[in-house]
């Protein structure tokens, strides 16, 4: 084929002599390229010898354009092919003949896409570029990497660069400039790789990672990436080498994950340092049977050893092979198969001494539905299970004596009773008999009786109040709570004791409805009446009236017993329920000293209240308050106790 057909209006101003010879030369060797557009232009000078062809169709430049400003053409460049046209002149210094595919955009918005081939010629000793631009036909778009295969490098969420043999970009891909906190390509288009790290990271790539890259044609890692305020970040970052010696480089940002990783991980060392600082054992065993994890207890306990992969050494050797831990095993399939819990004492002869191990076995479902593990806690309860042995020895021995000493009170009050019967019937006869004698005799002998007759009378009462007291006591399988019409039960009660007297000192206000009823032990109830208004009576002037209120409240009934006596000192209403204790200021009037305690086991079982307001001389108030809804079924206590956990002693293993 013939050269090319020049005519003068190729040629510019500048070819004159030797330069228009130069270019018909260069032009010469580009016969075969059939293009449309042909120019030669003066490496030094960067001027044209020689333009021609459709510039302003393909380029959207026109000639003049291009004739004024020999680097016109790459403002003209689509934004994402900058890159290519910025390194093309070095790449033509490089390896001296070039062919690039790029894309223009013309003034109305039209994109073109042409195949530039570039060459460097030597020709009558000086140094042109000669080349040719062709519009890409669309067979042969398709297939480039201006076609569907750029698209989709485009549009992928991954950085994606390219960089060429010297380390400066060609491409750069929307994903990885905003990785780096970039806008437009012309920002790193033509840059090295080396401005997105620091030092020390780029003298591991340079040292490193680089001749792995030439070595194997690819590499794989993490690198610590630099953004453009200066800002650090984790990067996953998969080097491809290039026949022609570039890199294509895909990266992806993973900040998030690695903080992920390290908050876990710091999570994992802060969850291992408690467990160690437990002093309970604590083993992890896989279902599979491997031990993942002892801590330092059971490390001391059983004396294994963690090897260099963390593993411990020797735990297989004790709770799976040796005989003495066989039923461990079996209770780790058991949790592993069903889910469940178990806890358990265990007997061991280990180390030459006896234990009782409190052992504590937990599914464990790790990153998965199912059981992946069993967790097992041991804790040493030898001293634990020896202490309440014999505090289960002693309370059955204490309630040995408590049975001794209520039958024993019961027999002596129920021996007293013979005797004091046989003396009140003496006292009836002798009283008899004083009819019969002289009156001088008579009125000593009746002085002398009325005395017996109130020691007698302190006697009773005393061996009926020992007795209720006992009953007390003991009284949680006697007893016999039920509902009792409270309004009639109060009536009998104030009825029978102001009509057992010669003048009605009761002054009784009763504030419940006729169809109340109270839950209670009437037998008990009707003694704390009793108590309280006797008491009231003994120390209140005869003159004066007791008030006795019962009322109903929203969640409560009340009892309150008011008199106008003498009153009970300050420094004995801290010790009035005490057995036996009696005010100071009681002088000669008989009592027990139980009555009051009597009142308060009583209120006490029936989950009630005791208030007390006494003034010396001017009287002495009780307020009792009780629920109105009353269970007799006592709290059931807890039949065990939370296990403290106790150090494991460290020390060897021998023989069981």
């Amino acid at each position: 084929m013939s050269g090319p057909v020049l005519n003068n209006r190729g040629f510019t101003p500048e070819t004159g002599g030797d330069g228009e010879r130069i270019a018909q030369q260069a032009l010469g060797e580009l016969a075969r390229m059939d293009a449309p557009i042909l120019f030669v232009i003066d490496q030094q000078t960067r001027r044209h010898l020689y333009l021609d062809g459709p510039c302003e169709r393909l380029l959207g430049l026109t000639r003049e354009q291009l004739l004024a400003d020999a680097d016109a053409w790459q403002r003209a460049i689509y934004s994402d092919d900058k890159a290519v046209a910025i390194t093309l002149w070095r790449d033509l210094e490089l390896h001296g003949q070039v062919t690039r595919v790029l894309r223009f955009v013309l003034p109305d918005g039209v994109r073109r896409t042409v195949r530039a081939a570039l060459a460097v010629r030597r020709i009558l000793g000086r140094t042109v570029v000669a080349g040719s631009v062709v519009e890409q036909g669309l067979g042969e778009q398709a297939q480039d990497e201006s076609g569907v295969f750029r698209l989709a490098v485009a549009s992928v969420h991954d950085g994606v660069a390219v960089t060429d043999a010297a380390g400066c970009y060609l491409y750069l891909n929307r994903a990885h400039l905003e990785m780096f906190a970039y806008e437009r390509i012309e920002q790193l288009a033509g840059q090295s790789w080396r401005l997105l790290y620091g030092a020390e990271e780029v003298r591991y790539i340079e040292e490193t990672v680089y001749p792995e890259v030439k070595g194997k044609g690819v590499w794989r890692g993490r690198l610590r990436a630099k953004r453009r305020d200066g800002t650090l970040f984790h990067q996953d970052l998969t080097l491809s080498l290039l026949p022609s010696g570039g890199v294509v480089c895909n990266c992806r940002d993973v900040t998030d994950q690695v903080e992920m990783a390290q908050r876990l991980e710091a999570s994992e060392t802060m969850f291992r340092t408690f467990l160690n600082s437990l002093p309970v054992a604590v083993t992890i065993r896989s279902v599979t049977g491997t031990y993942e994890f002892v801590n330092r207890a059971t490390e001391g306990f059983l004396d294994v050893k963690i090897g260099k992969d963390g593993r411990p050494v020797g735990m297989e050797a004790c709770l799976v092979t040796d005989p003495t831990f066989a039923y461990w095993a079996a209770a780790d399939q058991r949790v592993a198969t069903s889910g469940e819990e178990l806890r358990f004492d265990f007997p061991l002869k280990w180390g030459g001494r006896d234990w009782v191990l409190d052992v504590q076995k937990l599914p464990l479902r790790i990153g998965s539905a199912a059981i992946t593990h069993v967790c097992t806690l041991v804790n040493d309860v030898t001293e634990q299970r020896r202490l309440e042995m014999e505090a289960e020895a002693h309370a059955q021995q204490r309630e040995g004596y408590h049975l001794m000493q209520r039958e024993f009170i019961a027999m002596v009050s129920h021996e007293f009773r013979t005797p004091l019967t046989s003396i009140r019937g003496v006292h009836f006869l002798l009283t008899n008999k004083t009819a019969q004698m002289s009156p001088e005799l008579s009125a000593d002998c009746h002085r002398l009786l009325k005395m017996q007759e109130a020691a007698i009378g302190t006697l009773t009462e005393l061996v009926d109040q020992v007795l209720l007291l006992n009953r007390l006591e003991h009284m949680s399988l006697e007893l016999t709570p039920a509902p009792v019409l409270l309004a009639d039960f109060v009536r009998r009660i104030v009825g029978n004791i102001d009509g057992a007297m010669e003048n009605e000192r009761l002054m009784l206000a009763l504030d419940v409805p006729e169809d109340f009823s109270a839950t209670l032990d009437e037998p008990q109830m009707r003694a704390v009446f009793e108590n309280l208004i006797s008491n009231a009576l003994k120390y209140a002037p005869v003159a004066t009236k007791v008030r006795v209120e019962v009322k109903v409240e929203t969640d409560c009934w009340e009892l309150t017993v008011a008199d106008r006596g003498r009153g009970i000192p300050p420094a004995d209403q801290g010790k009035l329920f005490t057995p036996f204790h009696r005010a100071s200021n009681v002088g000669q009037v008989p009592g027990t000293g139980l009555g009051l305690t009597i009142v308060r086991r009583v209120v006490d079982y029936h989950r009630g209240t005791v208030a007390l307001t006494s003034v010396v001389g001017e009287g002495t108030t009780f307020k009792l308050s009780f629920p109105r809804e009353f269970s007799a079924d006592r709290a059931a206590g807890p039949t065990t106790t939370a296990l403290p956990l106790s150090k494991l002693q460290p020390i060897k293993p021998s023989s069981p």
